[in-house]
């Protein structure tokens, strides 16, 4: 091979090895001295007793500390390893469930729910004359995915104050007593629909019918469908639906101050098995950042993660487009404008209108409890925040979001 032949190819390996012209990477130093300053205002307003931020880029971990207290006493300082009630970051988890039983042609995105849940086959829409309708379609699996079933919930949304208070009298959400699948399947029953399925985005206990259709299919409790089929294959050894023994004390606590933590982890009760309680697929999980980051970066990649694929790339593709655009509503209550819904995950449509920086494309959601992560795939970054701050969530998971973002410098910049 003649030496101007070798140099070309040595030029052109250069080149393919070198990063994209205009790449963006997370400064280290940028981000810590960011985040301390963040959390140390949060802590010491009494917002937080206590937080873990984790963030990645290009499977690197770029920060990962703890600060303040797990406890609301103030007596136990908060680690990296601490547990968090995650609430609706149980969302995504159950529904990658779900489409894994898709990939497997035993379930269809397209099949009504009575299919699988036949106690809900009769189903009629709200009237606030009181006079009930018959729905022009039932809800799909894809519904209750993208939480355009019609469904809602008691403690909030933008369904009927009237019905919110029958579905809170009927305890659906388990907040006050536990009690079966079933009994909930026919409670549920008895009450309609407050929207036509398929026409609006409501947040809403859908995704909790869909943990009832994973068991039926799988013929187990969710907990061992998820411990078979994801946690285990991913190494979430922490991420459970109840705590016990010495694992008590790892449960991040909420101030004291904050006035939602009452409601919050008397409705999230897992320091105890749930008994014959139905596991809540919509906001039952308990987990770290570590061992979220793991399911984070299996959808990040595509489906896989160190060797372990649980979904294709067409899969996530599908699961993190946006599945509510003409519909009415959407997710801006918990993202900020800017964001469509796919099928488990809020998905960030353009960067004009938006209130926090992202990328489009970005996959993202968060929970009632204080939680929130974001997967960008294209920055390639994960970033998880664990908070036990109800009253504080928004406020957290935006700010959260900024000091990430604007941690972000081009290749080559040395500016301070």
């Amino acid at each position: 091979m003649s030496f101007f032949i070798r140099r070309a190819l040595t030029i052109v390996a250069l080149i393919m090895s070198a990063p994209p012209l205009g790449a963006e990477t997370l400064d280290p130093d940028l981000l810590s001295a960011r985040m301390d300053r963040f959390f140390q205002t949060e802590i010491a307003d009494g917002r937080i007793t206590g937080a873990v931020a984790l963030s990645e880029q290009a499977g690197r971990v770029v920060l990962l500390k703890a600060y303040g207290n797990s406890d609301a006493a103030g007596k136990r300082p908060m680690k990296t390893d601490d547990l968090f009630r995650i609430a609706s970051m149980t969302k995504p988890v159950v529904s990658v469930a779900a489409m894994m039983l898709v990939e497997e042609g035993r379930l269809g995105l397209d099949e009504p729910i009575a299919i699988y849940l036949p106690e809900l086959a009769r189903l009629t829409v709200w009237s606030a004359d009181g006079v009930t309708t018959t729905p022009r379609r039932q809800p799909t699996v894809q519904d209750l995915m993208r939480h355009s079933g019609g469904f809602t919930y008691a403690p909030f949304g933008a369904a009927d104050p009237a019905l919110r208070a029958l579905y809170g009298k009927a305890d659906l959400e388990q907040i006050r007593s536990d009690f079966t699948r079933e009994d909930m399947l026919g409670r549920l029953a008895t009450l309609p629909l407050a929207f036509e399925p398929g026409t609006r985005f409501e947040y809403s206990l859908g995704v909790d019918l869909l943990g009832f259709i994973i068991e039926r299919i799988e013929g187990e409790r969710l907990d061992a469908v998820l411990k078979r089929r994801i946690l285990d294959p991913l190494g979430m050894a922490e991420t459970r639906f109840a705590v016990s023994g010495d694992d008590v004390a790892r449960l991040a606590e909420a101030p004291n101050t904050d006035t939602m933590k009452p409601f919050t982890e008397g409705w999230m009760r897992v320091a105890r098995p749930r008994g014959d309680g139905y596991l809540s697929g919509g906001g039952g999980l308990v987990s770290t950042a570590e061992d979220y980051l793991r399911f984070a970066r299996m959808v990040l990649n595509g489906g896989a993660v160190d060797g372990v694929r649980l979904l294709s790339p067409a899969s996530v593709r599908l699961m993190t487009a946006d599945h509510i655009a003409g519909m009415a509503s959407g997710p801006d209550t918990f993202t900020g404008p800017g964001y469509g819904f796919g099928l488990g995950f809020a998905v960030r449509r353009t960067d004009g209108g938006a209130i926090v920086a992202g990328s489009p494309g970005d996959a993202n959601w968060s929970g009632l409890n204080g939680t929130t992560f974001t997967i960008d795939p294209q920055q390639d970054i994960v970033a998880i925040l664990m908070a036990a701050a109800p009253s504080a969530r928004n406020h957290l998971r935006f700010g959260f979001r900024n000091i990430v973002y604007g941690a972000l410098k081009q290749d080559g910049d040395t500016s301070n």
